[in-house]
């Protein structure tokens, strides 16, 4: 019984239509309202905290508002027999405010003088930057002694004044208040600065969670904070990683296949991405660095349905006149790989599908980018690669006709 064969190619321009509206769609999406990028973009600070099973998410999320973080989102991170994980995700980088900062400087003063400065950048998250004058360091030049009590000179001198500074900064601090503070000089040494770490977000809300749920709340796991600096650098770097990702693409399918071939794949590869972006800036899903791998990972997986039915494409011309039967030939191909593909959908589209269902929340965003771009890219490596590479192949065809025209043209003047 002979198989069923789909006419493909002949669907080109309802399958352009819609893909030219859904991408039109997303590229508008992408500047209104525009994507709602996670920590990893945008800058924030993510903090995992343990607690009993008890513990109750939206209690949580108001003792996270009474500390002043109200923006916080709660997720479920892992569970216990005797205890849970959540993350919580707030676009603040620090909990320093004008006390604190005031209480940190009168603390430095009082060790190296009124002429010692700190310098807060709300960028740079609980740390402020200390800048000892060099009047400090021209007091306690006698305190530069070696190990057998032998008095420093010159830069050995500056360094083992600059270690006992940074363990005069951890104390003062830790006695003005500050938990888990750490120093270390920054930058070039003859600028007489240190980069002092306070935690004093983490501490914040650690004593909020006590205060709010005790005997639930047990300790503060980890603390990452992303300032808006270099979430903006990340959000940079991973357009250019997608950009140069398709650029390579672009190349090595001219250099491996023929150019005929590359336009269609690196279309359809811009396609299942700006379609997969756009709907999750339509559900408002929060795009962070596992998205930019989901987004990678479609391009991977949409190139490699494209390469196989290309390849079989390319088998096929051998056999017959392209010029002639070009659109028959890519249909006849299309379908002698189809159940290849429909089968490579269907079990991955399982597989991404129980992570979506049974993953924590950490990796169900990556499993709903998954999901969108297997149904996109199975859609455009048939619908959007192929037509697109029928209609380069005629038109290079018809330029190559027109060149031989040209040069039959020039013969016969000559002759």
């Amino acid at each position: 019984m002979a198989r069923k064969q789909f006419n493909f190619v002949a669907g080109w321009k309802p399958a352009g239509i819609i893909s030219s509206i859904l991408v039109t769609i997303s590229i508008a999406l992408l500047f209104f309202p525009g994507p709602n990028y996670g920590i990893d973009f945008a800058g924030g600070t993510n903090i995992i905290a343990r607690f009993t099973p008890e513990v109750d998410e939206g209690t949580v999320r108001e003792s996270l508002a009474a500390a002043g973080f109200s923006d916080a989102s709660v997720v479920r991170f892992g569970d216990g027999t005797d205890h849970r994980q959540l993350l919580m995700q707030t676009q603040a980088v620090s909990a320093l405010n004008e006390d604190s900062r005031a209480t940190i400087l009168t603390a430095i003063q009082g060790l190296f003088g009124d002429e010692a400065a700190v310098e807060y950048d709300e960028t740079s998250g609980d740390r402020v930057y200390v800048q000892i004058p060099q009047s400090a360091y021209d007091d306690r030049a006698s305190e530069a002694l070696a190990d057998d009590g032998t008095q420093l000179e010159g830069i050995a001198a500056y360094s083992r004044l600059e270690t006992s500074f940074e363990e005069q900064i951890v104390v003062a601090l830790t006695e003005a208040g500050f938990g888990s503070t750490d120093a270390n000089r920054f930058g070039n040494p003859s600028a007489r600065r240190f980069a002092v770490s306070v935690q004093t977000l983490q501490a914040v809300v650690a004593a909020q969670f006590e205060a709010d749920m005790p005997g639930i709340f047990l300790e503060i796991d980890r603390v990452e904070t992303v300032g808006p600096r270099v979430g903006a650098q990340l959000r940079n770097d991973a357009v250019r990683a997608v950009l140069f990702a398709l650029v390579g693409i672009l190349l090595y399918i001219s250099l491996r296949f023929d150019l005929r071939y590359a336009p269609g794949a690196v279309l359809a590869l811009g396609h299942d991405v700006l379609i997969t972006l756009g709907i999750f800036v339509l559900i408002r899903e929060e795009i962070s660095l596992p998205i930019l791998a989901a987004l990678l990972t479609i391009v991977g997986y949409s190139l490699n349905d494209t390469i196989v039915n290309y390849d079989r494409v390319r088998e096929n011309l051998e056999l017959v006149d392209s010029k002639k039967n070009l659109a028959q030939l890519v249909n006849r191909s299309l379908n002698e790989c189809l159940s290849r593909t429909v089968l490579t959908s269907v079990t991955t589209l399982i597989a991404v599908i129980c992570i979506f269902w049974l993953g924590g929340g950490l990796i169900r965003s990556f499993a709903l980018a998954m999901i969108i771009g297997v149904i996109v890219g199975t859609y455009s490596s048939i619908f959007i690669a192929s037509p697109v590479m029928v209609a380069t192949t005629k038109y290079l065809n018809a330029q190559a006709d027109v060149r031989k025209a040209n040069m039959a043209a020039a013969r016969d003047a000559v002759s």
